[in-house]
Formats: C-alpha cells, sequence, structure tokens
C-alpha cells in the first residue's frame, strides 16, 4: 500500500512539473528571457535560479515582478541597487503588459527551477563578426528577415555622421545613444539576450515580426561591445561629412561673389548705353 502511494505521489508531482511548464515556459522565453536565465548566469538581471530559496516568499515574487518599486525590504532594495533598478514594472495596473495570471505562471514556473527550459551557447564572436555588426548597425548589410537598421533608430559615438537616428528618443528610450549599451545589458551574454528577444516597446513589436538571426545578434553585440571598449572613437566619417558641408558653404559663397560681380558689369555696360 505504501509503495501505490508513493507511486501515486510521483506522478502527482509530474503532472504538476507539466502544468508548471505548460503555463510557464513560453511565458518565460517571450517576457523574461533576454534579461534573465535560470542558470544560465547573470544577464541583464539576475540568474533566477534557486529564487525560491533567495526569495522571502512566492508572494513577494509575484508583487516584486508586478512592481518592483512597490517592495521596500532590505532584499528588494538589495536587488534594486545591485542591477541598477532597471527592471520596470509588468503588470498591466502598474503599466506594463502581463495580467496576474502569467505572472503568477512566471513566478511558478522560475521556483520550479525552469523545467524544460533549455540553456543555449552561442558561438564565441571574431574580429569578423564585429565588422559584420557595424555593417548591420549602419545598414550597409540589410538584415535576413528585413528589420531596419540600428542607426533608423540610434546613434553611436564615432560613426553616425549627423547623429544617427532620433526615434528612440522621440518614443521615450532613455539611452538612444548605444555607445555604452553593451556595459548597461550586462555584457555579452546580456545583450545577445537583449537582441535576441527585445523587450522595449517597439523593438518588441519590429523584430517579433522580424527576429534577427543568431549570426546578426552575435555580430551586433561584438559591434557594441567594440564600441564600448573605445576610448578614442574613429570620427573620420564624421570629418568627412563636416568638411563637405563647410566645403559647399564656401563654394556658395565665392559662386554668390561672381555672379554679384558679374551682374554689376553687365548692368554698367547696359546703364552706359543707354547715356
Amino acid at each position: 500500500m505504501a509503495c501505490a502511494f508513493l507511486a501515486f505521489d510521483a506522478r502527482e508531482a509530474l503532472a504538476q512539473d507539466a502544468n508548471v511548464k505548460a503555463a510557464g515556459l513560453d511565458n518565460f522565453k517571450k517576457y523574461c528571457s533576454s534579461c534573465h536565465s535560470i542558470g544560465g548566469g547573470k544577464l541583464v538581471g539576475p540568474d533566477l535560479a534557486g529564487l525560491k530559496e533567495r526569495a522571502p516568499s512566492r508572494d513577494w515574487a509575484i508583487a516584486f515582478t508586478k512592481d518592483p518599486k512597490s517592495q521596500n525590504d532590505a532584499y528588494s532594495k538589495k536587488i534594486r541597487a545591485d542591477f541598477n533598478d532597471v527592471m520596470s514594472p509588468q503588470s498591466k495596473a502598474a503599466g506594463g503588459a502581463l495580467d496576474d495570471q502569467t505572472i503568477a505562471d512566471i513566478v511558478d514556473f522560475i521556483f520550479a527551477g525552469g523545467p524544460g527550459l533549455a540553456q543555449k551557447k552561442l558561438r564565441t564572436a571574431t574580429a569578423a563578426d564585429i565588422d559584420t555588426g557595424r555593417a548591420i548597425f549602419m545598414g550597409e548589410q540589410r538584415l535576413t528577415n528585413g528589420g531596419p537598421a540600428c542607426i533608423s533608430c540610434h546613434s553611436i559615438a564615432g560613426v553616425t555622421g549627423l547623429g544617427g537616428g532620433t526615434l528612440a528618443s522621440q518614443v521615450g528610450a532613455k539611452n538612444p545613444d548605444l555607445t555604452a549599451a553593451f556595459n548597461r545589458n550586462g555584457g555579452e551574454a546580456g545583450l545577445r539576450a537583449a537582441l535576441g528577444s527585445p523587450q522595449f516597446l517597439v523593438m518588441a513589436q519590429v523584430y517579433g515580426k522580424q527576429p534577427m538571426t543568431e549570426d546578426e545578434v552575435i555580430a551586433l553585440t561584438a559591434f557594441l561591445g567594440d564600441a564600448s571598449r573605445k576610448t578614442e572613437p574613429d570620427q573620420r566619417s564624421d570629418y568627412l561629412i563636416i568638411y563637405g558641408i563647410v566645403g559647399a558653404i564656401a563654394l556658395l559663397f565665392a559662386l554668390d561673389f561672381i555672379w554679384i560681380k558679374r551682374f554689376r558689369n553687365v548692368r554698367k555696360t547696359l546703364v552706359g548705353d543707354q547715356s
């Protein structure tokens, strides 16, 4: 009889795990994986493996996910301080996108250890990826799935000519300039995750339908990482544009001067003939 009860408990536990996986896996991938892993290391936010043991309670985890600033206990303050208070409210009531049931499903999924979540290891970037990433950023190389070039919305030191795109700042982005994006997003792993599954409103809408490929994500991450390490960005492209503008203005002034002088000579001749 004891064996029968044990077998029943095991089946019930497996059923519960399956339900947790079904309810939370896709939602975690869609809404959380750009900033968090479960056992894959720190990204933009903390690795959530073992959160069940670290968190004060399940209710705390749900409340913190809904709105991090609503929690003022010591652990909440530490998490916000350690990660630069980067997490925005996730619940619809606080301005986010998730309903209460989705948040509860995600928390249960995390507490269960992320059943079924595979931690994919991407290849190491090369020097060639930096050049490819720059071409992608500038729009010189089109994205495979047709997404827009980064420069249409963002700027970056050293390569953006007259400043790059302005859409990111117009829609309220805190950091439209991406020179320091590599560091802001937790380094290579964090930025790769953020580009592979973007959560910012406009990016999520655009690249959700036209996602970047794995190689494109790696290349852009490599380029942004290289840009973040340069203390004196290459400004040659900026200088060429500036020199071109100055030269054009000087040419216009020269042509204007020549035309006025010629007009006066013609006018003098005409007036002289009439007299």
